[in-house]
């Protein structure tokens, strides 16, 4: 009896470690289609804002990143905020958000990474944060990089906080930041070890301590996709509290965070 209980047991056991190595090996062999959602745009594909110059950044030879200027709506603006987008879509949907920094006197550029709208070439960690900076090498050029806010939300946040870390930019302000994507993994399933395997890891917790330049960071509490609890690690990190850098906006989700007063009354206020 005892002999076919044990053996039971290690019937059970030699499952779960099978199942177990089978769905770790299936999320390390699909991680990039778990983290990148982009939809590919024709080369021929006319944007449709009545405010916006469409351009080329190329950082390496036979690659060019298609960008957007949006024009702020005043005659002198007070600057440019360099927009970091998500982990999906293209810059075809993202732009609608360059009016949050027009209508207060900002001129935006946004991009889009390797692989997602008119952008070509395979996405990486580190070509993602190489083109970041050629990017913001070009604006520099255009407005002087003391003039240059960066914005990041979400996956951006990460490659934004490099940016500022290594630039001497205006300001830096992060929508939903994540301590690094391995752990934003973890936080969903807790059960493999993210940072050996990861492609992306962006260790926003490492970089943001360096920053020199205010940082503004909003987060809503019931974020489905990044917990809020990250951007509390990262004032941990900064050994900061977070009246003043932190705005927490309850009930917020993953999207949405512009639709809430909390959120557009301290845009108002650090983009006066």
């Amino acid at each position: 009896m005892q002999t076919k209980y044990i053996s039971l047991i290690k019937k059970i056991l030699t499952i779960a470690l099978t199942a177990y190595v089978v769905v770790f090996g299936l999320a390390v062999l699909f991680q990039r289609f778990i983290l990148l959602h982009p939809d590919k745009l024709e080369k021929d594909y006319q944007f449709k804002f009545d405010n916006a110059t469409e351009f080329y950044v190329t950082p390496a030879p036979n690659v060019n990143l298609n960008a957007l200027m949006f024009t702020s709506r005043d005659t002198l603006t007070k600057g440019v905020v360099m927009y970091l987008h998500g982990n999906s879509r293209n810059i075809s949907v993202w732009g609608k958000y360059a009016e949050e920094f027009t209508r207060r006197g900002y001129d935006v550029i946004m991009y889009d990474y390797r692989g997602f709208g008119k952008s070509n070439g395979r996405l990486d960690e580190a070509n993602l944060l190489n083109d970041a900076q050629m990017v913001l090498k070009d604006i520099s050029r255009r407005y002087g990089i003391k003039r240059v806010i960066v914005y990041g939300r979400s996956l951006g946040t990460g490659v934004a906080t490099k940016l500022a870390m290594d630039n001497e930019v205006k300001m830096l302000i992060l929508e939903a930041p994540y301590y690094c994507i391995p752990d934003v993994a973890w936080s969903h399933l807790p059960l493999f070890p993210y940072r050996k395997v990861s492609e992306f890891n962006i260790p926003t917790y490492e970089w943001i301590t360096k920053v020199k330049c205010p940082i503004y960071m909003f987060h809503g509490t019931a974020d489905q996709i990044v917990p809020y609890d990250h951007s509390l690690q990262l004032l941990e990190v900064l050994k900061k509290k977070p009246d003043g850098i932190l705005t927490t906006l309850p009930e917020g989700r993953h999207r949405g965070l512009d639709k809430f007063k909390e959120y557009q009354s301290k845009m108002d206020e650090i983009l006066k």
